[in-house]
């Protein structure tokens, strides 16, 4: 198959792919669907092959996925009842391919909960068609937001979750060309501009205030710019804003707005949970939480990572967490944080205390500064991590918030 042929899932609905298991007895049949999507990089594709039945329900099946597509041959009879052990149709989607003009099959697949039967000989387009509508329909229940969202938050304070932020934005936007805005929502005590050697503004204080007439091109009267392309939106620091002052609505509209002007959202999360907050962590495909090798942070990290988790709903597919000026010597090692997060990624970063001090003393960026730096490069491969296929769980559970009701304070 020649790439880039034939019809394709229309374009950036999904920034990532979209997760689809093939399902079946026959390795011809799962070939031959695998083949009518090679290639295509709006999708990623896993099979599952299967045998009389027994043992091989999916409902025990916890592999990541957006859709099922069970594919059956003339001998389907009691496959679909073994494989989908209960009444309740599947968790995902499904589409079922078998044998034309099979009423009996049909009516079977309608009772596990399939959405779409296509007939054999399967044609591709109608394949593509069907994923295009899941795609669709992904996008909306997760916000109907195509921007990546990373947010960095200190698992403990002063771990250099801001630092951080502000240094894996400007790779984005300088390194990666991607049209970046990092938004500080520490409203009291924020500290991103001094990283860039720009003055804070009210910008972000005023956007929310004007949020119901904002638009992408308005936008841009209250952001400021680096010159490396990246976009910050701040908050002054002068005068007193409370939590309760901000308004999570309100925030859910700004990010609609800066959806339509960015690609990449990196914001930098004051360490508290709050209506505003939670309403920030359900948005995010990422939740970068920075820690260090101390006994205290890796409490804190386990706290906080099992309260989003348990309590907001974001799954650990989600989380990364970064132990920040790593040192294999440290009495706290990176096998306790793994032993403490299971299910959770890890990343470390470098001690580079000189040119970490050089590039808040004045203003640059470390990509920036003419010095050679370990925390540099690896920020760098940070950056790839956070943009790599299938990061934060193809935003599995975004929007799914299972805590604070969604009520309005009326503030900024």
């Amino acid at each position: 198959m020649e790439r880039g042929r034939g019809p394709q899932i229309e374009a950036n609905i999904m920034r990532h792919p979209l997760r689809v298991l093939l399902v079946g007895r026959s390795s011809r049949l799962l070939s031959e669907v695998a083949a009518l999507l090679d290639d295509r990089r709006e999708v990623l594709v896993s099979t599952k092959q299967i045998g009389n039945g027994h043992g091989d329900t999916l409902r025990e099946d916890h592999e990541p996925r957006d859709v099922i597509v069970l594919i059956v041959g003339e001998a389907w009879e009691g496959m679909l009842s073994a494989i989908f052990d209960s009444d309740a149709p599947p968790a995902q989607p499904l589409l079922v391919i078998g044998p034309e003009g099979d009423v009996e099959l049909l009516r079977a697949a309608m009772r596990v909960g399939a959405r779409d039967f296509f007939s054999l000989p399967l044609h591709q387009k109608d394949l593509f068609a069907a994923l295009d509508r899941v795609a669709k329909e992904e996008h909306e229940r997760h916000g109907g937001l195509s921007a990546r969202v990373t947010t960095f938050v200190n698992a403990k304070g002063g771990s250099g979750a801001s630092f951080l932020a502000a240094n894996v934005s400007h790779i984005l936007a300088k390194l990666e060309n991607k049209e970046t805005i990092l938004v500080d929502l520490e409203f009291q005590f924020g500290s991103l501009p001094t990283y860039f050697n720009i003055t804070s503004r009210n910008g972000l204080v005023r956007a929310l205030e004007l949020v119901d007439t904002l638009d992408a091109a308005a936008l841009q009267g209250y952001t400021q710019n680096h010159s490396s392309g990246l976009n910050l939106l701040t908050a002054s620091t002068e005068g007193l804003i409370l939590p309760d002052d901000v308004d999570e609505e309100r925030i859910g509209k700004l990010f609609t707005v800066l959806d339509d002007a960015y690609e990449e959202l990196v914001v930098d999360l004051p360490r508290r949970i709050d209506q505003a907050t939670a309403a920030v962590l359900d948005r995010s495909d990422i939740v970068v939480l920075v820690s260090q090798q101390t006994v205290s942070h890796l409490h804190q990290t386990k706290r906080l990572a099992t309260l989003v988790n348990n309590e907001l709903g974001i799954g650990s597919g989600r989380l990364l967490v970064v132990v920040n000026r790593f040192s294999k010597k440290a009495e706290v090692t990176l096998s306790d944080f793994a032993g403490a997060l299971p299910e959770v990624r890890i990343e470390t970063l470098p001690n580079d205390y000189r040119n970490v001090s050089q590039s808040i003393n004045l203003g640059v960026p470390l990509l920036e500064l003419q010095s050679r730096s370990r925390l540099r490069d690896r920020l760098i491969d940070l950056t790839q991590t956070v943009l790599a296929p299938g990061a934060g769980e193809l935003r599995q559970s975004r929007g799914a918030r299972r805590w604070l009701p969604w009520t309005s304070h009326g503030g900024r």
